[in-house]
């Protein structure tokens, strides 16, 4: 890649020394610390999607215990309709499993879990459209 000049950086952004509107303030940079709304619900989605799919694998206790995690997920803000949509749908579900689980038992195969993933898949799904 050879030498960078003194005031650029690797991405080919310049800079001053004190950063007046330079790297810091560009959109590479404020994307990588602040992600939109849209893709911090993506990340809630996959991170819905991991327990999830842990609490599957998990004994009955420890299974409530994840879904009862999820199910205090509030919805994010700002988001655009289909995702705040989807979101909304999947965590809708997940509550409904996670309060289907009281006292009882739910194997992974059971309309809720299916119910659960489906909404979290289709959440997941929005993002890619």
């Amino acid at each position: 890649m050879g030498i960078i000049p003194r005031n650029q950086t690797a991405l080919g952004l310049f800079y001053d020394p004190i950063d007046k509107g330079g790297i810091l303030n560009s959109n590479v940079f404020n994307r990588q610390i602040a992600p939109t709304s849209d893709e911090q619900s993506l990340i809630k989605a996959r991170y819905c999607r991991s327990i999830l799919k842990v609490a599957a694998i998990s004994t009955e206790q420890e299974a409530r215990i994840l879904l009862n995690g999820l199910a205090t997920e509030q919805l994010t803000s700002n988001t655009s309709a289909p995702m705040a949509e989807a979101e909304r749908a999947a965590l809708a579900a997940i509550r409904e499993l996670a309060g289907y689980l009281h006292g009882r038992i739910a194997h992974q195969g059971s309309t809720e879990w299916s119910r659960a993933m489906r909404g979290v898949e289709n959440w997941l799904n929005v993002h890619d459209r």
